[in-house]
């Protein structure tokens, strides 16, 4: 009789463990993408992550799962290269600026912030550059364990600050923050004085009279609170950054991946980048309004102006091929010819339909991810 009790109470447990087990092998089965971020969602950077987050676990019917960590909150900026080449996490947002050395070609694409004033065709056009026509833009990303499969542009910086600067005589000896040795060479070429600070320290910098004005998007102007010590844009066209690689991933998380679901993965990171740029453009729209509200003048560059920024850009654009080429990356010309092609494609696609997610998502699949052979890329 005991016997029999102690098979009657084992055979639920027996039952439960194995119920346990399946549920738990189902859960296991599921496939779980780690995704680094080291700015909050908030942020366009954030932006695009959140929907490729939506968009793979979606187009997957939940079998990928996306843990997101935003802010930082797995891996720093300066650590997301390694953390990537490591796998601490599957993917996520590199800025090559601090890792200069792994990405040679990366600090190349850095200095033509300068060459083509549409951020979306120029996301679109590093895009495909990268990934199609750059062999030793992916060599530099394979040699940290990575594959660049994605990049991305800011808005356009110009000048935001106390009074006008929109004529030489206006800009000349005024201290201008500058982000990165371009944009030194930049302000100093036209007379300014360059002042290397982080954007989070623009706006005492401002309300101090360290800076006359930051060299910024306009953006700032909500972001960063600078409507509040700013009274003038001058809107003199000083580039974007795109010195990063917006969704990177590693290659044995890449490998892992079956080939649909590693076209569910291109899937949410054509949509992400398309949606990161959405967001800054928003940024931009958000950051004028609140600036025309608080009284902040928005002056156009004048003629002598505009002609001194394209001389620079021309000239700087030679002395950046003849540095990169002497620095070890000996296509560094053809690098450039070719972004400057891609960019003229992509100008008259986008800008109809700048604001038209889908559209611009579409544009981007057919023309990239579209030729990509989620069988063989990465993979051999």
């Amino acid at each position: 009789m005991k016997n029999n009790m102690k098979k009657t109470f084992m055979l639920p447990l027996a039952v439960a463990g194995i119920l346990t087990a399946a549920i738990s092998g189902s859960a296991l089965a599921k496939t779980e993408i780690k995704a680094a971020t080291y700015l909050p969602p908030t942020h366009p950077l954030g932006e695009g992550y959140e929907v490729f987050k939506k968009v793979v676990e979606k187009e997957s019917d939940g079998d990928i799962r996306v843990r997101l960590f935003q802010g930082g909150a797995l891996l720093p900026a300066k650590a997301i290269s390694d953390g990537l080449r490591d796998r601490v996490a599957d993917v996520g947002s590199v800025v090559v600026t601090y890792t200069p050395s792994y990405f040679p070609r990366g600090l190349l694409i850095a200095d033509l912030a300068l060459v083509g004033p549409n951020d979306t065709a120029a996301a679109f056009a590093l895009t495909e550059l990268v990934l199609m026509h750059c062999p030793g833009c992916q060599a530099d990303a394979r040699a940290q364990n990575q594959i660049a499969f994605s990049m991305t542009s800011t808005p356009q910086y110009v000048l935001v600050g106390k009074g006008p600067m929109n004529t030489l005589e206006t800009i000349k000896g005024k201290k201008l923050r500058a982000g990165g040795p371009l944009w030194a060479r930049f302000a100093e070429a036209l007379g300014a004085t360059s002042v290397n600070v982080p954007s989070s320290e623009i706006y005492e910098g401002l309300s101090r009279g360290i800076l006359d004005a930051a060299i910024y998007a306009r953006g700032g102007l909500k972001t960063h609170g600078l409507a509040d010590v700013a009274d003038t844009v001058s809107e003199v066209p000083f580039g974007s950054f795109r010195a990063f690689p917006y969704f990177s991933y590693n290659i044995s998380s890449w490998r892992s991946l079956t080939p649909a679901e590693r076209t569910v993965v291109l899937k949410g990171v054509a949509t992400g980048t398309v949606a990161n740029r959405i967001a800054y453009d928003q940024g931009e729209i958000e950051g004028v309004e609140l600036g025309k509200e608080e009284g902040v003048k928005f002056l156009q560059p004048d003629a002598e102006l505009m002609e001194a920024v394209n001389a620079f850009i021309e000239k700087d654009l030679a002395v950046t091929i003849e540095r990169w080429t002497n620095k070890g990356v000996p296509e560094a010309a053809e690098i450039v010819a070719t972004y400057k092609e891609l960019y003229k494609k992509y100008e008259p696609l986008v800008t109809p339909i700048s604001n038209d997610r889908d559209k611009l998502t579409a544009l981007l699949w057919d023309k990239v991810y579209s030729k990509i052979d989620v069988n063989t890329f990465g993979i051999e």
